[in-house]
């Protein structure tokens, strides 16, 4: 495929790209890299690009893939500072250790931020890595679950059964929370 109808093709799914990249990392500077890092990547690479395939799934893999990355990597360069011959050890700006500072400055995080309270990003927050991209990719992004099955390379009863247990998950945790938010208990069929 030529690169120019490849980048025609993948510029279109950019805001989508940009909302799954901030809901994996939760930063907008970072943010903004992962998907710079996504695009130079797919660009790369769309030579292996098959007409045919599902081009938002294959900018979202390779997100999600250079995000685990990062992360491996920032993990490593952790564990080489905290352990130091002087034993002191690198904070973040904030003064907190290993925490993520959510900043936004454009109308998607702050649509994002309106949306979902801060409870209900410290319940996904508090997901399994699998099930949180499975719940964020079907409940969020809008995917089938054959979609998200073909995107994963995951038996599609395996997506079925970690949004289940993702949804079972949140609405264990998000009980209280919603209670006080006037929703009723019919609201938990999940919980039961």
């Amino acid at each position: 495929m030529p690169s120019d109808v490849f980048s025609r093709e993948a510029l279109q799914h950019l805001d989508a790209l940009r909302n799954f990249a901030f809901k994996l990392c939760r930063d907008q500077h970072y943010t903004n890299d992962l998907v710079q890092e996504t695009m130079l990547r797919a660009c790369k690479s769309c030579h292996l690009y098959q007409e045919g395939t599902n081009c938002r799934a294959w900018l979202f893999q390779i997100c999600k893939n250079s995000y685990i990355n990062d992360y491996r990597r920032k993990q490593y360069e952790t564990i080489a500072v905290d352990f130091s011959e002087d034993g002191s050890s690198v904070n973040d700006d904030d003064g907190r250790r290993g925490t993520r500072v959510l900043l936004t400055d454009n109308t998607s995080a702050e649509a994002h931020e309106a949306m979902v309270g801060d409870e209900v990003e410290r319940a996904l927050d508090a997901l399994p890595a699998e099930y949180q991209t499975a719940i964020i990719l079907s409940d969020i992004e809008g995917y089938t679950y054959e979609e998200i099955a073909e995107f994963s390379k995951t038996p599609i009863g395996t997506i079925r059964s970690r949004i289940h247990r993702a949804r079972k998950m949140l609405a264990e945790q998000l009980q209280a929370y919603a209670t006080k938010q006037g929703y009723g208990p019919s609201l938990f069929s999940y919980a039961s």
